[in-house]
């Protein structure tokens, strides 16, 4: 799955960082979409009469390729939206755009919402839900434009906001969020099959919550603008739009059924598995790593040397969540490379050890990495082509530093999506 392991292999501890991406792609491997669709338990498909396909999110195209493949004829009708257009026959497939929406998001949004809509009492419709959704599935509602939506979902996004509180607004915007799509499916049976990249596996967040009853309120969309100070900039028409009690979401949706097929926990119980074969000690340190990305990376390191030393054994910690970056700069990279970057000079003292990052989905930021790897040696070798470290961190340009000591891991898009997966191991 990592394409550029040839260029990570070299170097002192050759044999750690092989070690260290088996384990990684075990978690990678485990995640695959496909195979998790084969497997899904579905309804009782005989008792309906028709079986209509609808789907949103980074994993969507191939969670519908593997679904027609396993259904085949038995698919009446359907359309999903995703980064690339699905290969599907019976499915029609939608290419949207990600994290901005797009016209194009929008006319899938409207052939999902008809297929939705004429579902009948005697139908199921299958939903394929993966991360990405929120953006991907969009049909502003009535009296805000596209062009409302693309401003207020780029404000949000260059927040400090979290995806539940960006959820909390897009969900209060929109025709299909927060419930409203499950809602028009009713009469007819709706099955979700969900990719989980969100800590605590919420459903209501999961691509903003389209097929569960929403928690979130009006008022609390409100006050996420204001404390973000985005309200003063907040379209018109989205303000109003907020402050009518008639536009909540529905709280409660009947005739669903919501099942998480995959998620991070998945990804780092194959790891840890896999460094158990390898003879490692092997530890899962969190599920719900979070906090700013530099600081949790050093911390990690630091954990994985103190088991090391209390248990006198080669230690593989296992981390995996979703860590944030202060922005500060205009370089390239993502949190996956910053977390490693900011543990070097730990990595440095740590004897024999290795760090690796990843970003399940296959993209870390704005770079063209997943993420990173270092190693002990790591530090020295930046030192001897004299870039500092902090330097590249200020400027939040961490790609361009690992891709100087040959750290960049590049897999291409994975087409899952279970948020970012750690490993620290210590031999």
């Amino acid at each position: 799955m990592i394409k550029n392991k040839g260029e990570l292999l070299k170097g002192e501890f050759k044999r750690e960082r092989g070690i260290a991406l088996q384990i990684i792609e075990a978690g990678l491997r485990a995640v695959d979409v496909r195979g998790a669709v084969k497997k899904a338990k579905l309804p009782g498909l005989g008792k309906f009469k028709n079986i209509y396909v609808i789907g949103f999110g980074k994993a969507s195209a191939a969670m519908a390729e593997a679904l027609e493949k396993r259904l085949g004829g038995k698919i009446s009708k359907g359309a999903v939206v995703s980064v690339r257009k699905a290969g599907t026959k019976r499915i029609k497939g939608f290419k949207g755009s990600h994290p901005i929406p797009s016209v194009s998001n929008v006319k899938a949004a409207r052939e999902i919402l008809r297929i939705a809509e004429n579902a009948g009492h005697n139908d199921l419709v299958i939903a394929l839900v993966s991360g990405g959704g929120s953006s991907l599935l969009t049909l502003p509602a009535d009296g805000i434009t596209l062009r409302e939506i693309q401003k207020i979902t780029s404000l949000l996004v260059k927040s400090k906001a979290g995806i539940s509180e960006i959820n909390a607004v897009r969900k209060h915007l929109s025709r299909v969020k927060g419930g409203r799509l499950a809602e028009k499916v009713f009469p007819a049976k709706l099955y979700a099959l969900i990719v989980s990249d969100v800590i605590g596996d919420s459903l209501s967040v999961i691509a903003s919550g389209a097929t569960v009853g929403d928690k979130s309120t009006l008022q609390q969309a409100v006050r996420v603008l204001k404390s973000h100070k985005l309200w003063s900039k907040t379209p018109k028409s989205i303000q109003r739009h907020l402050l009518l009690r008639g536009n909540e979401t529905p709280k409660r949706v009947r005739n669903c059924e919501n099942k998480i097929i995959l998620n991070n926990e998945t990804a780092l119980k194959a790891m840890r598995k896999k460094a158990k074969q390898l003879r490692f000690r092997a530890t899962i340190h969190s599920r719900e790593l979070e906090g700013e990305a530099e600081h949790v990376g050093r911390f990690l390191v630091r954990k994985a040397v103190n088991l090391r030393e209390k248990f006198k054994k080669p230690i593989a910690l296992i981390a995996g969540g979703e860590t944030t970056v202060t922005i500060t700069g205009k370089g390239k990279g993502g949190r996956n490379q910053e977390i490693v970057l900011g543990a070097l000079n730990d990595l440095g003292k740590a004897g024999k050890a290795v760090f690796i990052s990843v970003g399940s989905d296959g993209i870390d930021g704005n770079s063209r990495a997943a993420g990173a790897i270092a190693d002990s040696k790591t530090v020295a070798i930046a030192r001897k082509k004299r870039l500092n470290p902090k330097k590249f961190l200020k400027r939040n340009d961490s790609n361009s530093f690992f891709r100087k000591v040959k750290g960049e891991i590049v897999t291409g898009y994975t087409e899952t999506n279970v948020m970012d997966l750690q490993l620290v191991m210590c031999a």
